[in-house]
């Protein structure tokens, strides 16, 4: 069942796993990802460090009774800074040029949309309080 628990968990599955391979295996990601011009070791594993930690911010979330809208909008907002970075450099050659590199990089982009996307559809339906519309 797609649920926004559910979503979340998922997300945060895939930042914490990606964060770790990108932590652990910077060199070889990066020569997965380009054959000419790799983004420099550390940017790969700064990336990786904030993977992880949005990662662990996803599992917490998952984790609250009712995440508030707020919070789901910043995950939703972050994956899709996400989808958008990741088809710029891909497009682009930039860190990211060989023909394996780019397709994964696209369909991970697309994973990652989509859960934002169910992120935000499953948002707690939270009623706005009448005072604040009759002032």
């Amino acid at each position: 069942m797609i649920t926004l628990k559910n979503t979340l968990r998922i997300n945060a599955t895939s930042c914490i796993g990606f964060g770790l391979l990108f932590m652990l295996f910077s060199s070889t990601t990066n020569q997965f990802l380009s054959a000419t011009e790799p983004a420099p070791a550390i940017i790969i594993q700064v990336l990786g460090a904030i993977l992880l930690v949005n990662g662990l911010h996803l599992l917490w979330a998952s984790k609250l009774k009712t995440p508030s809208a707020i919070l789901v909008m910043y995950f939703s907002v972050g994956d899709f800074l996400w989808v958008f970075l990741s088809a710029v450099l891909a497009l682009l050659g930039i860190w990211i040029d060989t023909p394996a590199g780019i397709a994964a990089t696209l369909i991970i982009a697309l994973m990652v949309g989509t859960l934002g996307t169910l992120q935000l559809a499953n948002l707690p339906k939270q009623p706005i309080a009448s005072s604040r519309l009759h002032r």
